[in-house]
């Protein structure tokens, strides 16, 4: 039986970027709300540090592998695809968990 997966995708960004970044999370798109396998997702922040976490809870992998491979992925993500953020330093540091209990 699949078991659902947590992506973890740590994110620190400079002063003069946090506000841009939380309103832009704030009156995101959405896409992910109705797409197959997603469970949830939640940002976490120390905005006074610029750190923040997105966890996004899917049902298995391959619903996770379905959405990021997908248009509605690129449309909420403002036009940029996942195969475009490979490229970002901060993917490095992405994980994907499977949920044990």
């Amino acid at each position: 039986m699949p078991m659902p997966v947590i992506s973890y995708f740590p994110i620190s960004l400079p002063p003069e970027a946090r506000a841009g970044f939380e309103q832009t999370w704030k009156s995101r798109v959405g896409a992910v709300d109705t797409f197959p396998g997603f469970i949830s997702t939640e940002l976490l922040a120390l905005p006074d540090r610029g750190e923040y976490v997105v966890l996004s809870r899917f049902e298995d992998e391959k619903s996770f592998e379905a959405w990021i491979t997908s248009d509605n992925f690129t449309k909420g993500h403002r036009g940029e695809s996942y195969d475009s953020y490979k490229d970002n330093p901060a993917m490095k540091s992405h994980k994907l968990f499977e949920v044990l209990g």
